[in-house]
């Protein structure tokens, strides 16, 4: 029964469709018209994984924010990061919301055939915003005690493993052992009461309701020391669409600019987590106490390096990646 209960928990924050609360923010970009010309491509498409990350989107979109640009965009709900880089990769979309990680790893892919351009970040790692937690009555309490264990994990190769690897480092435990369980974040409350895992690396809103609804423990937060504030997710573009659509790529950065400047206002704030309760199926009374990360203003290819060089580190990629060529520039004004 206990399973049950935590699986119904966990179901309370998955996917669902609906529109955004209001926000009467200020009129700090203008249309797209007043910019030299309209974008080349008004109607776009971009690829998404419903999340705290990518939720300044959504209030762009039921704000006007596009509009202003002259930008008519469609968000597609994607199961997973994969889906995502085979939209962006296949030309099915404009842009997509995907992980840094995820995004070198398709660019040293495709180099020579296919160049992807990551033209605004889109978020940063705070403390509070994930946990590597276990069952309330598990005896496992500290990083070293997970030497060994079967850690759940959305994806390998991704920022999940990274935190949870690198945290146990900070804390000079062993990470070869570790056993990854990959599998979407609502399964894995259940599999930890049954004992099918012995710890799992949650984000938010499933973190919150996890320590709020089901007692779980707090093993570690990863994204704190050396890991806060680095970069976690983006918004990428094939070259070829940022060189045959320059206005059009410039309105998107200018509209996704104007979302994070909001995000960081007591307004703005409200929004977003009103639109997590009505894009991301939040329950209302999780909404104010969710820990949302850093919505970034600039994408600066420095902060972003952080990201391929953790990836070299524990052997994601074999050589050093730099990323500066990826980012293209935000335009001024």
């Amino acid at each position: 029964m206990r399973a049950v209960r935590l699986a119904a928990a966990a179901t309370a924050v998955a996917l669902a469709a609906s529109g955004c609360g209001l926000l009467g923010g200020s009129d700090d970009a203008a249309p797209a018209a007043a910019q030299g010309g309209g974008p080349e491509k008004p109607k776009v498409r971009v690829a998404v994984i419903p999340s705290t990350d990518m939720a300044p989107l959504w209030v762009a979109k039921s704000q006007g924010y596009f509009t202003e640009q002259g930008l008519d965009v469609e968000l597609v709900v994607k199961g997973g990061g994969g889906d995502v880089i085979t939209s962006l990769l296949g030309g099915d979309v404009d842009f997509a919301f995907a992980s840094y990680p995820l995004l070198v790893q398709a660019q040293q892919k495709g180099r020579g055939a296919t160049n992807i351009k990551v033209v605004a970040d889109a978020s940063a790692a705070k403390p509070d915003t994930t946990a590597v937690v276990v069952a309330k009555d598990s005896p496992l309490r500290s990083p070293a005690d997970l030497q060994g264990k079967r850690i759940a994990v959305t994806s390998t190769g991704s920022m999940a493993d990274l935190a949870v690897m690198a945290g146990m480092k900070a804390a000079k435990a062993d990470t070869s052992g570790i056993q990854w369980q990959q599998m979407k974040f609502p399964d894995m409350l259940p599999k930890l009461a049954s004992g099918e895992v012995d710890a799992a690396f949650l984000v938010e809103p499933f973190l919150s309701v996890a320590q709020a609804q089901l007692g779980v423990f707090t093993v570690f937060q990863p994204m704190t020391g050396r890991l806060e504030g680095i970069a976690l997710n983006g918004y990428a573009a094939l070259e070829k669409t940022t060189q045959q659509n320059p206005r059009t790529v410039a309105a998107f950065q200018r509209a996704v600019e104007k979302a994070h400047r909001e995000a960081a206002t007591r307004t703005g704030d409200d929004a977003v987590r009103q639109a997590l309760v009505q894009n991301a199926g939040v329950k209302a009374e999780i909404a104010p106490v969710l820990h949302l990360p850093d919505y970034p203003i600039t994408t600066d290819a420095t902060r972003l390096q952080r990201v391929p060089d953790l990836m070299q580190e524990f052997g994601l990629i074999s050589e050093r990646f730099d990323i500066k060529p990826m980012v293209l520039g935000t335009p001024a004004g």
